[in-house]
This record gives C-alpha cells, structure tokens and sequence, in this order.
C-alpha cells in the first residue's frame, strides 16, 4: 500500500483538477482503513463544502440562464 501522505496528495490533485466527487470517494475508502483520520475529515469536509458550493452555483447559472467561464 502506498504511503498515507502519498495518496493524500493524489486526493488533494484529483480536487484540484475539479473532480471533487472522485476525491470524496477517494477519502470515503481511505477512512475505511484509517478510521478517525483528522485530516482525513478535515479534507472531507472541505471537499464536500466546495462541492456544494460548485454545484449550487451550476444551479442558478441554469436557472438564470448564464453562461459559465469555465
């Protein structure tokens, strides 16, 4: 198995490159081998926050109708 810190940093990339739902994931079966990793929840819960954010924000670009930047 590879290093703790290794596969956080492959989880904090994947966020980065916008895919935030695959990173959740990433941490949900992580945590299933190191339960009650602090920063593992804390990355959890900043992701999911993040996710939140982005995807009410493609709400109300569809609802008003506008076009998104990226």
């Amino acid at each position: 198995m590879a290093k703790l810190s290794e596969l956080i940093r492959k989880i904090d990339k994947t966020a980065k490159d916008g895919n935030r739902e695959r990173a959740l994931k990433m941490i949900d079966s992580l945590l299933e081998k190191v339960p009650g990793n602090k920063a593992l929840e804390a990355r959890k819960d900043k992701y999911l926050k993040e996710l939140r954010i982005e995807r009410r924000l493609v709400d109300l670009e569809e609802k008003y109708e506008v076009e998104s930047g990226s």
